[in-house]
């Protein structure tokens, strides 16, 4: 019976004689990572057992937290190490064909895009930035020096004790409001900031607490390919504008270089 072949990822043709893949373990721990060239690509894969790794198996070992866990972790890994060497094209957690002509099929229909992903990414970097504040803070900020707010603050001085009663309700509604106000345009801006150093950008779903694990509330989720030349710049920014926001509870969180997980989608 074919093994199946594991998909990480594809390289540039030629990639290996650059740089030797570095010896790797595949996803079974048994097989070896190894590479199939094509004509303009080279794919890095390991083979795995078509009985173990049966669509029917395969379900019962997702279905596994510690397996999925453990695995999807080495699947990572492999690709940061790959990425050290060369630029590639990171397949999704559990691509896997039922053999070769599968795999064949697969790179003959999208090798064009996938040469054009390649060449984009070529000299670039991914990063990622999340934005956190503390929520309170920033509403006491607000509170103190938003323009609106001011203004109703005026109004309800001089009302009547009674007016003034129902008024401050409304006044602590219209300050969140005002604080949600001030944290979106205060992360755009920063996110506009380092769009402009970057070549592409892409605008993530934020997370909540239970997810980050953090007290602070994050307020802005991105991903930056940035152009190796500007890498030094675009860190710096970065730790400047952490500087000077930090005593405001603003906190930057920034990570990576990142395989091109954002920015090199086949399809």
């Amino acid at each position: 019976m074919e093994k199946l072949i594991y998909l990480y990822g594809i390289i540039p043709a030629g990639g290996i004689d650059a740089a030797p893949l570095p010896s790797l373990k595949g996803l079974d721990e048994k097989s070896q990572i190894y590479r199939l060239p094509f004509e303009n690509v080279e794919a890095i894969v390991c083979e795995l057992d078509p009985v173990e790794y049966s669509e029917e198996e395969l379900e019962k070992k997702t279905n596994d937290v510690n397996w999925l866990h453990q695995k999807a972790f080495h699947h990572h890994e492999t690709l940061m190490k790959l990425y050290e060497r060369y630029p590639i094209i990171p397949m999704k957690f559990c691509t896997i064909y039922s053999g070769l002509e599968s795999l064949k099929n697969t790179i003959n229909t999208h090798q064009k895009r996938m040469l054009q992903l390649l060449d984009n990414i070529a000299d670039k970097e991914e990063w990622i930035l999340k934005l956190y504040c503390e929520r309170d803070k920033i509403k006491e900020i607000v509170a103190c020096n938003n323009e609106t707010i001011e203004s109703k603050k005026e109004k309800i001085a001089a009302m009547s004790p009674g007016r003034q009663y129902l008024e401050k309700r409304r006044l602590d509604q219209l300050i969140d409001q005002e604080t949600e106000k001030e944290t979106h345009v205060f992360s755009e801006t920063i996110h506009e900031k380092l769009a402009a150093l970057s070549v592409d950008h892409e605008v993530k779903r934020n997370w909540n607490k239970d997810v980050t694990g953090r007290q602070e509330e994050m307020c802005w989720n991105s991903v930056y390919m940035v152009d190796k030349s500007e890498i030094t710049n675009f860190k710096s920014s970065i730790k400047e504008l952490q500087d000077k926001w930090a005593e405001s509870g603003w906190y930057f969180e920034v990570t990576g270089p990142w395989p091109s997980y954002h920015f090199a989608r086949i399809s």
